[in-house]
């Protein structure tokens, strides 16, 4: 229950692995990751779950750099994320695949499909990486503009809770999808 609100949410507490942090925090590094690593730092919070290894602060900051410079140095867009994600567990020897779904501005259909797979994912914990595009209007969550969240639970609504920065946050994808010219996800299975 959050806010008397019950949610689905993945298994274990972000912050076990984290040093404390719900998932980890672009805010922490170099003036890059930054302006541009929301990207990175959503994939290497997915990895760190996936994989069930806890850091400190200071190893989080750490790796978040490794994975800016060497997967998603800059922006970056859902199919950008994809082959990041890809060529991360490739060189592992390990069999990743990622679904993108886009929900453009004010589509219910792309929303719904959203929905569908963030239940999915979460009722197999696993995390959901989601991008917020850019803003159409002001109004609701303005600081979300182009950014990266990792979803890591949802209500029988369109609410879910989100790794951002650090922090657990709740966000109404029904109200991001009417104030942005799209959302998506690109939810990781790794085999």
């Amino acid at each position: 229950m959050i806010e008397n609100k019950r949610y689905m949410m993945i298994r274990d507490d972000l912050r076990e692995y984290f040093g404390g942090m719900y998932g980890g925090n672009q805010h922490i590094g170099s003036k890059g990751i930054a302006k541009f690593g929301c990207g990175s730092v959503t994939l290497h919070t997915y990895v760190a779950y996936e994989e069930r290894r806890k850091y400190t602060k200071d190893e989080v900051r750490e790796l978040q750099e490794k994975f800016f410079k060497r997967y998603l140095l800059g922006p970056t867009t859902a199919l950008r994320f994809k082959l990041a994600a890809l060529a991360y567990y490739a060189l592992r020897k390990r069999k990743a695949s990622v679904r993108i779904i886009h929900s453009l501005y004010r589509e219910s259909d792309g929303l719904k499909k959203i929905m569908m797979e963030i239940r999915r994912n979460i009722g197999k914990d696993n995390p959901v990486p989601l991008i917020i595009g850019k803003r159409t209007m002001k109004g609701y969550k303005d600081d979300l503009d182009n950014h990266w969240v990792t979803v890591t639970g949802y209500s029988d609504d369109y609410s879910v809770v989100v790794s951002n920065n650090g922090r657990l946050e709740e966000l109404d994808l029904n109200e991001l999808s009417h104030r942005r010219l799209f959302i998506a996800i690109a939810a990781i299975n790794v085999k």
